[in-house]
């Protein structure tokens, strides 16, 4: 039987050899092929201790004050206000932090005039709508992000209703609540497309339900929606519902409350947006019969003025998806809808997998292929660019931000502002380098431990700054228009800022 002291003496053994691999292990990482071997340095073994005891060489005093700066800075209460995110710096020292830029940057704000023009009329017409939609990737799902920017333009220029939904969402909206589906296929143009839809016909939501085949023949599907009781309440107290739908034959829409039926709309065979009389309950179900397969391309809930959002979720996309849809089926829908301001929120989901600067720059330029693509198809509408949040990965035993997010960032930035869009930069928005570590280890936490994704109150904060940047963005608009009509009147002209 071993002794006490010889496991102890074993155990001391064990981490002698591990420090002295440490030690003098190289310091870059050994490729054989494809495979990368490295090994933990002393400093990641022995974290502080390795630093407070000068371990490190000439740099231990050096590195002894960053670590004293350090602790005075988590000492300090640190809270996400809408003043203090502003001051944030990175926690990445010794490299000096740099000017984050957290506005909306354009190169000549009137860019944007379509969309502040629109709600100008509205302040003094309440008759009048404003339609807005938000792409992005997994970090919008369930109305996250969007319903912070719909509920302060709702509240200040009216309107109800959480806009267009796919009838099967993945996520359902924060208002309202689907189950018991029954028949309806889920069909998206981003994730895991199928390729027996040949012509890209998936409507503006870049996706569409399709009905099920009844054995018996014909094609049906069907659903629940229940109102929940949190979400914004703007959002849930919607009056009017319209639903867009292709069939190659006429299409019975019923909706019923308890059993009963309450009412019922025929959708002619073609592609067709129609209003259904839909019951103001909080409970209700809806089903949808044809003789021939349909598309349904979603359906919004609304008002009949105001202000409506559309918030569309597409999990795995990294936002190169519109050059690949039907030209004319998203230009008439995107004309229909009348937008005046389409934002897109991506990059997230391609950091992962660059490779170098070179491909970094590629995905640059294949983002702006879709901005082209948007004002080639609708150039009445101002665009609004969201560029990649920080987000961190594991270097020995720390979480580090992914090397190419400030040159991938840098390159969208150009190909936006080129195109006479505006970009606003989430990642200096959080903090720049090494915040999302930070938003982490709040408390409450603005971010999960994946460091990729945002809690809910990281995702509200973030909704609540993009709605305060856009209207900063508008207070610039008005008081150039001012002095601009200033100028004319005596006979000056005054460049764009």
């Amino acid at each position: 039987m071993n002794k006490p002291g010889q496991f102890f003496a074993f155990l001391i053994a064990i981490g002698f050899t591990v420090f002295l691999f440490s030690l003098f292990s190289p310091k870059e990482a050994i490729k054989l092929g494809p495979f990368e071997f490295s090994y933990y340095k002393p400093s990641e073994l022995l974290g502080s201790f390795w630093l407070e005891q000068g371990f490190a060489g000439d740099t231990g005093v050096e590195n002894l004050k960053i670590l004293t700066l350090d602790t005075l800075s988590s000492d300090q209460d640190v809270t996400f206000s809408e003043s203090a995110i502003h001051n944030l710096l990175p926690t990445k020292i010794p490299v000096p932090p740099t000017k984050l830029d957290t506005s909306i940057q354009v190169v000549d704000v009137a860019t944007f005039s379509s969309f502040f023009e629109a709600l100008n009329i509205m302040s003094n017409d309440p008759n009048e709508r404003v339609r807005i939609i938000h792409y992005g990737d997994s970090q919008l799902e369930g109305d996250r992000i969007t319903m912070q920017l719909r509920d302060a333009l709702q509240k200040k220029y009216g309107g109800y209703g959480f806009g267009y939904v796919s009838l099967s969402p993945l996520v359902a909206p924060s208002s309202l609540s689907f189950s018991q589906e029954k028949g309806l296929l889920r069909k998206t143009v981003f994730g895991r497309r199928d390729t027996s839809v040949k012509d890209m016909r998936y409507g503006h939501l870049a996706s569409f339900t399709a009905l099920s085949e009844k054995e018996q023949g014909g094609f049906e599907g069907s659903v629940v929606l229940k109102k929940r009781n949190w979400g914004f309440t703007r959002a849930r107290n919607y009056s009017t519902l319209k639903l867009h739908m292709d069939a190659s034959a006429p299409a019975r829409v019923s909706f019923s409350v308890e059993d009963t039926t309450y009412s019922t709309r025929i959708f002619p065979n073609g592609e067709w947006t129609l209003g259904l009389d839909v019951p103001l309950v909080d409970e209700f179900s809806m089903h949808i019969e044809s003789t021939a397969p349909a598309r349904i391309f979603g359906w919004s809930f609304e008002s009949p003025t105001g202000v409506h959002v559309d918030n569309v979720e597409m999990r795995g996309a990294s936002g190169t998806i519109f050059t690949k849809l039907d030209e004319v089926q998203l230009q008439k829908s995107l004309q229909r809808e009348g937008y005046t301001l389409i934002i897109m929120q991506f990059g997230g989901n391609a950091v992962p997998y660059l490779k170098d600067e070179a491909h970094a720059k590629r995905f640059a330029r294949s983002i702006g292929r879709q901005l082209d693509q948007m004002q080639k198809l609708y150039p009445s509408a101002a665009l609004l660019f969201i560029g990649p949040s920080d987000m961190s990965r594991k270097e020995g035993i720390s979480m580090e931000t992914y090397p190419l997010i400030p040159v991938l960032k840098t390159a969208l930035r150009k190909e936006v502002l080129s195109r006479g869009a505006g970009y606003w930069d989430l990642f200096d928005v959080m903090g720049g380098e090494g915040s999302m570590v930070d938003w982490v280890n709040q408390e409450p936490a603005f971010a999960v431990k994946d460091y990729i994704h945002f809690t809910p109150k990281g995702a509200s904060w973030v909704g609540r700054r993009l709605a305060q940047e856009l209207s900063q963005l508008q207070l610039r608009y008005d008081a150039l228009k001012i002095e601009q009509t200033i100028k004319q009147g005596t006979g000056t002209q005054i460049p764009s800022p």
